[in-house]
C-alpha cells in the first residue's frame, strides 16, 4: 500500500510542529510574586557648637581719652544648633577676676591690672557672666550673640604694656 502524502497537509504539519517547538520558548514562565515592607527610620539628637570672635580693645589711653570716657569694643558667641533645640550660653569671668573687682585683663609681665566688664544687652550694662546666661532655639544655622564689652575709665594707675585675660564661653542644650 502506497501512502499518498499530501504536500500542503505536510507543509501544515511542519510549520504548526516549530510553532509549537518555538512557543514553548518564547511564552514567558508565569511566577509567584510575595511583597514584603522595608522599614526605614532616622533619629536627630539636639548638637550644638560654640566658636567666638576676640574681643579685641585695642589701645587704652588712661590719661586722655579714656580719662573720662570708657573704651568699648565688641565681640560675638556664636552658636550652630540643630533646629528646634534649645538650652543657653554662660560666660565665665575670666581667669583674673576677683568678687570686689570683677573681671580684669593682667598685665604680660607684672601683677598689674585692668578692669573690664561684658554685657550682653550694651556697653557697661548687666554683667554677662557670674550665673547670667543668654537662651537660644537652634535654626541649624549660626546664631551669633553680640558681646559689648568696656574697659571702665579712668584707670590711670595702670602701667604701659599689654594685657589679656580670657573668658569661657559655653553652651549648654
Amino acid at each position: 500500500m502506497k501512502t499518498k502524502l499530501n504536500q500542503s497537509k505536510l507543509k501544515l504539519a511542519i510549520v504548526s510542529a516549530m510553532l509549537l517547538g518555538t512557543a514553548g520558548i518564547t511564552v514567558p514562565a508565569y511566577a509567584v510574586t510575595a511583597t514584603a515592607d522595608l522599614a526605614v527610620s532616622a533619629n536627630i539628637g539636639n548638637s550644638c557648637t560654640i566658636s567666638t570672635t576676640d574681643l579685641a580693645f585695642g589701645a587704652y589711653d588712661p590719661i586722655v581719652t579714656n580719662k573720662t570716657a570708657s573704651l568699648n569694643k565688641m565681640a560675638a558667641v556664636s552658636s550652630t544648633c540643630t533646629t528646634g533645640a534649645t538650652g543657653t550660653i554662660a560666660l565665665n569671668n575670666g581667669g583674673n577676676s576677683t568678687e570686689e573687682d570683677g573681671r580684669r585683663m593682667k598685665h604680660a609681665s607684672s601683677d598689674n591690672f585692668l578692669n573690664y566688664s561684658v554685657s550682653n544687652a550694651a556697653y557697661g550694662g548687666a554683667s554677662w557672666g557670674d550665673g547670667v546666661t543668654v537662651g537660644f532655639t537652634g535654626t541649624g544655622s549660626p546664631d551669633a550673640k553680640d558681646v559689648y564689652g568696656s574697659v571702665a575709665a579712668a584707670q590711670s594707675t595702670a602701667i604701659n604694656g599689654n594685657y589679656s585675660d580670657t573668658i569661657v564661653a559655653t553652651i549648654s542644650y
